[in-house]
């Protein structure tokens, strides 16, 4: 009869070991990219913090194992929850209180954002800090001079000294999930994501909306993926040197 050790020995492909310990490796590795991106995004306004669906190590070993090496990656996921508003004083700073997003048109494309900072061009266009013209709910917004007084209301309305100049386009998304990323803090959509209006919302001057990543946690989670990290390069040095020894052993 079969100690249970021996079962145990003999059930374990010696060859699935080293190819599950990169998988894990290729896994913490971009575990580490993530947690990165979200510690240099911090202070960014509007940033929404990207999470890995695997947390544990153990996790990543185990669907490394079970894995098809031509297998997608494991998903990254972002987390659309609000951050915390900021109160500026500046009227050009504009928030988003609720779900959705600000609509810009930059070089050509539709982009959208969660935070604005405005400025009148010369011909009375506001535009973001990238230079992207806003967009209103009938095209791009426009005072009636660069040096307009504009006034931005919680339902989106835009005022130039006064006088209605139009209403911020708000845009949610049913699958915010599939928009893609894009510089300047912008998101892109294609044509196959569902676009709904951002109910709930409103529009807050004078705010900006803080990351929603969390440094400190972030930390934290820096620290424990190089932890794990270093104890799948201990695992795959003691199993490099075992089957030194068992070809050794052979000979």
């Amino acid at each position: 009869m079969s100690t249970p050790a021996t079962a145990s020995v003999r059930s374990i492909d010696p060859r699935s070991a080293p190819r599950a310990m990169a998988f894990a490796m290729h896994g913490l590795e971009k575990r580490f990219e993530i947690v990165a991106s979200n510690l240099a995004n911090a202070e960014t306004a509007g940033h929404k913090r990207l999470i890995a669906r695997s947390e544990l190590f153990s996790q990543e070993l185990a669907s490394a194992k079970a894995s098809d090496p031509a297998a997608p990656d494991r998903s990254v996921v972002r987390d659309f929850t609000q951050g915390d508003l900021l109160d500026t004083g500046d009227p050009m700073d504009v928030a988003i209180d609720g779900p959705g997003f600000f609509a810009v048109e930059l070089n050509g494309r539709t982009q959208f954002t969660r935070a604005l900072h405005l400025h009148a061009e010369p011909d009375g266009t506001l535009v973001d800090e990238h230079g992207g013209r806003v967009l209103g709910e009938g095209g791009p917004l426009r005072l009636g001079s660069p040096t307009s007084k504009f006034e931005v209301q919680n339902d989106g309305t835009v005022k130039g000294d006064g006088a209605d100049v139009g209403r911020l386009r708000l845009v949610n998304f049913v699958e915010p999930q599939r928009l893609d990323d894009a510089t300047g803090g912008y998101w892109r959509a294609d044509d196959r994501l569902e676009v709904t209006g951002a109910q709930g919302a409103q529009v807050r001057q004078r705010q900006r909306e803080r990351s929603n990543v969390n440094a400190l946690d972030e930390l934290v989670n820096l620290i424990a993926v190089q932890r794990q990290y270093e104890a799948a390069q201990r695992a795959i040095s003691v199993e490099s040197e075992l089957r030194r020894r068992l070809n050794d052993g052979l000979r």
